[in-house]
This record gives structure tokens, C-alpha cells and sequence, in this order.
């Protein structure tokens, strides 16, 4: 795959990685606003908890099962979603999701894989969120988000997979394997 017109950042992605991906229910109200407020973030990726760092090695069979055996052990949980927030300290709006310790617990058991061996952990301190915009100004997400927060979606959802998702050639992620947590299904 020809990547040579990627931006730098955009080719430590190369191999994917790993993300929650809610249900239809919860991504279709905030995929919607995420065409109308970052069409360019959108068009790469459809609402999603970032859960892994990139992935620095290929995705092999036995690496598949030994993450299926990881999550086998973790049950799964409810998110709840909140209204779309901002922050006056960076730049982006979006729906914060809790608890977090769940999410962090998930996020420690899967960086125990070979996949993850010997890299540093970068999104250990990242709280869960869905993004409805980045690539805009602190101001416009002031703006934005006290626009959203008053009327934007919020509710719950059961965590029970996630999805290993990898760019195609023009940056679009594509879902790839499905991880179930506790007793559910081979991944598919």
C-alpha cells in the first residue's frame, strides 16, 4: 500500500488498532454530527473509544488468539455517554464516557499482548470519550460545545467487543476482527 501522501503522524497507524466501536443506536446521532462539525475526521473514522496505541506489529493469527484469551477473562460493562463537552485547554469537542475504570482496566489487560511488547503505553491517561470534532479551533469548540451540550446525545451501552480497525490507502479505517469480551464468540 503506496502511503507516501500520509502526514508523518498518520503512518504510525499503518497496522491499525484497537477501539470500541458502540452500536448503530449510539454511533449513528454522534456520526451525524461528527460529518456536520469534522467531516475530515469523520471521513476517517466513525464514532469510537480509542482504546490501543497503534499497533507496531502485524496483526498474525496467534496474535489474534492471544488477545481473544486476554479478553476472555474481562467481563462485559456499561458506558454511559455524556452530552458533548469542550475544554478551554485544547482544542475538540466531545462525549465523555464513564466509568473509567473499566476502560482502563480493558485498556491495561490489552497492553499486556505481544502486540504491544516493549513500546510505551501512550494512551494510559487519555480519559474515554467519543470525539465529535478535532481539527478545530479552541474557540470554535467553546463554541460548539455549548452549542451541543444542551441537546447532543447522551445514554448507555454494553461493551461486549471490540474491533480492530486499519487504514485503508486514503486514511479510512476499516473494521478487520472483532474481539468479544468474556465467554462470547471466536472473533470473528
Amino acid at each position: 500500500m503506496n502511503t507516501d501522501h500520509w502526514e508523518s503522524w498518520q503512518r504510525d497507524y499503518l497496522r491499525g488498532l484497537i477501539l470500541i466501536l458502540p452500536p448503530d443506536e449510539v454511533s449513528g446521532p454522534i456520526d451525524a454530527l461528527r460529518q456536520r462539525y469534522d467531516p475530515r475526521s469523520a471521513a476517517s473514522c466513525g464514532a469510537h473509544i480509542s482504546l490501543s496505541d497503534p499497533l507496531n506489529v502485524e496483526m498474525s493469527e496467534a496474535r489474534a488468539e492471544e488477545v481473544c484469551r486476554i479478553l476472555r477473562r474481562i467481563e462485559p460493562f456499561t458506558l454511559r455517554y455524556g452530552k458533548p463537552r469542550a475544554s478551554p485547554l485544547r482544542a475538540g469537542v466531545s462525549c465523555p464516557v464513564t466509568p473509567q475504570e473499566p476502560v482502563d482496566a480493558l485498556k491495561a489487560a490489552l497492553h499486556t499482548a505481544s502486540l504491544y511488547a516493549s513500546e510505551p503505553y501512550g494512551r494510559r491517561d487519555i480519559p474515554a470519550h467519543m470525539t465529535i470534532a478535532e481539527f478545530i479551533s479552541i474557540e470554535r469548540s467553546l463554541e460548539l460545545g455549548a452549542q451541543l451540550h444542551g441537546n447532543g446525545p447522551s445514554g448507555t451501552f454494553l461493551c461486549d467487543r471490540l474491533t480492530h480497525v486499519v487504514p485503508d490507502v486514503d486514511f479510512c479505517f476499516q473494521s478487520v476482527r472483532t474481539f468479544f469480551l468474556g465467554r462470547g464468540p471466536d472473533p470473528a
